[in-house]
């Protein structure tokens, strides 16, 4: 196996998120959700808005776009936002306010009083909260994370053409689409890849396909009866092979859960199609939730070696594994698991073992 070497990942550490109120109502802004000024900016809804847009505008990232939905639960559709409502937007992060004196005026007073001495207090020790591990990812990465599944995923359509006479469309173009549902013009649509079927080189008899997203886009009025939308962002060019659905994920901040040692698995395959795989890539597991596999539980990747080295090795029938990397889930299914290689020494090949929890020094 080629061996590539890779420097060990580190996972930074963050603040708690403050936790979002959650409410189901009909998307109709009820008399009673307006907001005072305390409670978070309020964004009056004009046409071409989504929650999308407003979430790179005021969140500083698109894809934190339910931050705001969590907040407006009234809107039944995420996607499609109506012009003339109101939607509760809070910024990230709380500022802090120094308070200090105040300048003395120009016409101050005809007497300045005697200064008086401040009462000595004692020191007031600083109290640090304790850190938390999150997963240092970005947001525009981990949306991408993508998942196993056993069958082939069905949307809602697919790319017909363009406007241009392209193979690929990327952020810009007009494309024609082929809908088994009516979409309104203003409403965001994700599309995705899909690679299978796929059969687990591991230990485990595992077929499925392998989904990612690659782009957003949003449709428009219809062209000549044709249903037709803009592309508005995409990671990769947008064939009319890609998978059009109403999905489109979010980013979510992955807190750092090792677990307890133990739920051997296998490596089924990466996102893409690389024989080998490293730090920064996402990697699907054989092993989900019904097995006790959790968001944030970490898992150790080991390769066949037959050197000793620093790392922790551990053996089972007839092979010596060797620790190549440790990967964080960021996305669990009854069945499977999607983690992304937060950091490793050596690249690895589908089909390797791999075991979670981090033993105790």
């Amino acid at each position: 196996m080629k061996r590539a070497s890779v420097s060990m990942g580190t996972f930074t550490v963050v603040g708690m998120l403050i936790l979002l109120p959650i409410g189901a109502f009909a998307q109709q802004a009820p008399a009673e959700s307006a907001a005072r000024p305390s409670e978070g900016i309020v964004h009056t809804v004009v046409a071409g808005d989504t929650l999308w847009d407003l979430s790179s505008k005021y969140l500083g990232s698109p894809w934190k776009w339910t931050e705001i939905w969590e907040r407006n639960r009234f809107l039944t559709n995420p996607h499609y936002i109506y012009p003339g409502i109101q939607v509760v937007i809070v910024p990230p992060g709380a500022r802090e306010f120094a308070l200090g004196q105040e300048s003395a005026a120009a016409s101050g007073p005809a007497e300045t009083p005697a200064p008086v001495a401040p009462a000595v207090q004692p020191p007031v020790p600083r109290v640090t909260p304790p850190r938390v591990p999150y997963l240092d990812i970005k947001p525009e990465d981990f949306v991408r994370a993508g998942e196993f599944l056993k069958d082939a995923p069905k949307g809602i359509g697919a790319i017909q053409g363009g406007k241009e006479p392209k193979v690929g469309f990327v952020e810009g173009d007009t494309v024609y689409l082929s809908l088994r549902k009516e979409i309104p013009a203003g409403q965001l649509l994700g599309v995705y890849r899909v690679r299978g079927p796929i059969d687990s080189p591991g230990k485990r008899p595992v077929s499925g396909y392998v989904k990612y997203l690659i782009g957003v886009i949003q449709a428009v009025p219809n062209v000549d009866g044709q249903a037709a939308a803009m592309v508005r962002h995409s990671f990769e060019d947008l064939t009319r092979a890609d998978l059009i659905s109403e999905e489109i994920p979010a980013y979510a901040p992955v807190r750092i859960d090792p677990g307890a040692d133990g739920i051997p698995c296998s490596v089924i395959t990466g996102r893409l199609w690389n024989e080998e795989l490293a730090q920064g890539d996402f990697i699907y597991l054989d092993q989900g939730a019904s097995a006790g596999v959790a968001v944030g539980n970490v898992f150790r990747v080991f390769v066949p070696t037959g050197v000793e080295s620093g790392s922790e090795a551990y053996s089972t029938p007839g092979k010596v594994l060797f620790e190549a990397a440790r990967a964080v889930v960021v996305r669990v299914s009854p069945d499977f698991s999607t983690a992304y290689v937060a950091g490793g020494s050596e690249s690895f090949a589908a089909g390797v073992s791999a075991r979670r929890g981090i033993p105790s020094k």
